[in-house]
């Protein structure tokens, strides 16, 4: 939970009600602890409020400095700090050192890692909280939550996940303290699982330190070799070996909440426990894979990450020494801005820092850069580190965005897809009622056909039907078929018609279509399909929020083949303001884009340079601002 830093959005000190709530809620929770003892009148004691790097919001709870309590979801745990003053409040499993370099990193532990006493584990129940500790040092190390009892990893053969890791030593919650190691305390008395013959322990001798020092056993083990040699339910002794590596990928599963299978049969090597004269745990070949899965990290974590990549981007290839001091507003603008991927939006609103200064201040506490407050909010840039380890390891993904390809100051450039402007035909589809006017030409009833098409084929069955007016050529004499055709019902009878007017009647009386042929090549194949009705134009519209805060709304950007997530990523670095995309409301009513203040110019540019869309397909252009001096 703190294998990264965490936001802290408050620090105060407790009142007196919060405290005698608090050793309430301690007595409750964890009675084998004395809440007066812990929770002592006199000592200063403060509270934080933090949020985690997977956005939990978590209370923590410091005593003379070091924390000591955490809750999360109505539920108190007690820090290493705590523990280390008492050490017997959880039943404790053992783990090996390498294991615990991996927890720190936010990995489970798993049972294959767990070491077995010959007395047997202690009684855990699923769910309960318990403690995690090394065979050369009885202080807890580590605290989760268990996800089977021991009576289950037992008969599980020990495989699987073991214990959910909450917190643990050298995690970031652990340097909020003193950042003192752990001190060297006895083993806690825990209760048997195994039965005796298993164990082959003395019931009444519950003490790790009457069978035999861990330690001892630890310095028998190899670390180096790759192989271990046991027999049906013990390990042989003084030919104990075990590849650190191995041993690792099979107790560990990498991030926070993710469950890995356990591993397979075929490649588990089993082993009951550490006995009087050494041995291990079971361990395994396979390798984890050490990935988060996207779908589980929240949308904060995700901006976060994309707002330190783009910051990273900035410091290694952007900013420049003779850049500085820079304005923070011209920081965000002119290099974070531009180094964000063209597939991604930055929004500094939705991240966990809300603020980018806030951003600023936390990156200036890993000493990426230096702010200096000029005068109330009016801060600059005054120093960068290139140096940093993070700025140094950093490298540009590819396929990101270039200087040919951005859109900066206010100037749409031409992407690498050349787009030219889009051509729009019409047709129209054969009717039943003009069917049999238009059958004679070869068309059947749905086909699409071309104005000119249509006028041919009228022309040809007037010809056909020998309908022109012998004395005035330029009517058309209507006959019983032509005349139920154009003619509606209301309409009074008429033997004549002129032979513009014949056309037109003939074209209101088909189904009018037409077909899109985009300038940008690799999207012209979707759009050159043949789709009933008119054209709808790309809509502008500027609508007043809270705050009497203008934001400017595009809709039917995908009509013409612009994807708008890419027309959001331009037009945010275009004029530096937030922008989004969002589902317009209905099933299949496409995306709208909304961007902050009255940007109607700069859309009408960007459509009609960028993407050299004709003006007579933008509605909403007179919603521009007024340009020109007050009188």
């Amino acid at each position: 939970m703190f294998r990264k830093d965490f936001h802290v959005k408050s620090n105060i000190a407790i009142r007196g009600s919060d405290r005698r709530k608090l050793r309430s809620n301690l007595a409750e929770q964890l009675p084998s602890l004395s809440a007066d003892e812990v929770i002592p009148n006199k000592d200063a004691m403060t509270v934080k409020k933090v949020f985690t790097h997977a956005d939990y919001t978590v209370m923590v709870y410091c005593l003379n400095g070091d924390p000591v309590f955490f809750e999360w979801e109505k539920q108190l745990y007690p820090t290493v700090y705590l523990l280390w003053k008492y050490p017997g409040i959880l039943p404790c499993l053992i783990t090996w050192p390498p294991v615990l370099d991996k927890m720190v990193g936010g990995a489970d532990l798993m049972l294959p890692g767990v070491v077995v006493p010959s007395f047997g584990l202690p009684e855990i129940a699923k769910r309960q909280l318990c403690a995690i500790c090394l065979p050369d040092s009885g202080a807890p190390v580590a605290i989760g939550i268990a996800t089977m009892s021991s009576a289950d990893m037992i008969a599980s053969g020990m495989k699987g996940k073991g214990v959910q890791t909450l917190h643990c030593y050298k995690d970031f919650l652990w340097k909020q303290g003193s950042k003192s190691n752990p001190p060297i305390v006895s083993f806690p008395t825990v209760q048997s699982t195994l039965s005796e013959e298993d164990s082959g322990a003395n019931p009444q001798t519950n003490e790790l330190s009457e069978v035999k020092p861990p330690t001892e056993d630890i310095q028998q083990l190899t670390l180096n070799s790759t192989s271990v040699h046991t027999t049906d339910s013990a390990v042989e002794p003084n030919s104990t070996s075990i590849n650190e590596q191995q041993l690792v990928a099979a107790t560990l599963a990498e991030g926070d909440t993710a469950e890995l299978p356990a591993a397979s049969d075929e490649s588990a090597l089993e082993g009951d426990g550490v006995t009087e004269t050494g041995g291990a745990a079971g361990g395994t070949e396979d390798v984890l894979e050490d990935e988060e899965v996207e779908d589980d990290i929240p949308p904060a974590v995700k901006m976060d990450r994309l707002l330190y990549q783009c910051l990273l981007h900035s410091l290694k290839c952007k900013v420049k020494k003779s850049d500085l001091p820079l304005l923070t507003s011209t920081f965000y603008k002119n290099h974070i801005l531009p180094c964000c991927p063209r597939n991604q939006t930055l929004d500094v609103k939705k991240s966990s820092y809300k603020k980018f200064s806030k951003f600023l201040q936390a990156m200036q506490q890993e000493h990426l850069l230096t702010v200096k407050t000029e005068k109330k909010g009016v801060d600059n840039v005054v120093d960068i580190d290139r140096s940093h380890p993070d700025v140094r390891a950093f490298e540009i993904p590819e396929g990101d965005t270039n200087d040919e390809d951005e859109v900066q100051g206010g100037k749409p450039t031409n992407s690498e897809a050349v787009w030219s402007s889009p051509e729009i035909k019409e047709f129209f589809q054969v009717t039943t009622k003009m069917l049999p006017v238009l059958k004679c030409a070869g068309y059947r009833q749905g086909a699409w056909m071309t104005a000119e098409e249509v006028r041919k084929a009228v022309t040809d069955y007037v010809k056909q039907e020998e309908l022109a007016d012998r004395t005035d050529r330029r009517l058309v004499v209507l006959d019983p078929v032509l005349h139920d055709a154009v003619m509606k019902k209301t309409e009074p009878s008429t033997t004549h018609l002129a032979w513009d007017k014949l056309f037109t009647r003939s074209y209101r009386e088909l189904t009018r279509g037409h077909q899109l042929v985009l300038g940008n090549p690799g999207i012209a194949t979707e759009n050159q399909r043949m789709k009933k009705g008119n054209i709808e134009p790309i809509e502008l519209k500027i609508q007043r929020k809270a705050g009497n805060k203008l934001v400017t709304l595009i809709t039917r950007l995908e009509t013409f083949g612009i994807d708008p997530k890419d027309f959001s990523h331009r037009i945010q670095k275009g004029v530096s303001a937030s922008s989004s995309v969002s589902a317009l409301p209905g099933q299949g009513q496409g995306q709208q884009v909304l961007v902050q203040g009255n940007q109607v110019n700069y859309v009408d540019k960007l459509l009609t340079e960028h993407y050299k869309l004709p003006r007579k397909y933008i509605r909403g252009l007179e919603l521009a601002p007024k340009s020109g001096k007050r009188r």
